[in-house]
């Protein structure tokens, strides 16, 4: 990691340490003003740095409809987690239901070509 990623990430962790439990959440667009690592609207260094923190420095960082904060009660940890849980579920049922999808499309000789190609389908 460059100097400079490395001084990003520490400024993103003094933001998101300032913003403790659901009540307090700052989006990704407030956090990327602040220390300006995107330009693309959906802010993904900004998000990759939050990731690293919570993989890597082990900060307990949550995201909910705001943005982003640090959990503070065991609540907050038993709701995130539920969260996660369900978007687990939810990509699972895409998952198979793409798959049932693809199965069951006829008249599309592209798709046809992909069966073979790229082990689409078992």
């Amino acid at each position: 990691m460059s100097a400079s990623e490395q001084d990003a990430k520490e400024e993103v962790k003094d933001i998101i340490l300032d913003h403790r439990g659901s009540d307090d959440q700052i989006s990704s667009r407030e956090i990327n003003d602040q220390i300006g690592v995107d330009d693309i609207g959906s802010f993904p260094n900004t998000r990759a740095i939050i990731r690293e923190l919570v993989l890597e420095d082990n900060i307990p960082i949550a995201s909910g409809g705001n943005g982003y904060y640090v959990i503070e009660t065991e609540d907050e940890l038993k709701e995130y987690i539920d969260s996660l849980e369900s978007r687990m579920l939810s990509i699972a049922d895409r998952k198979y239901g793409i798959r049932r999808a693809a199965q069951d499309w006829d008249g599309r000789s592209s798709l046809l070509r992909m069966r073979t190609s790229c082990r689409l389908l078992p």
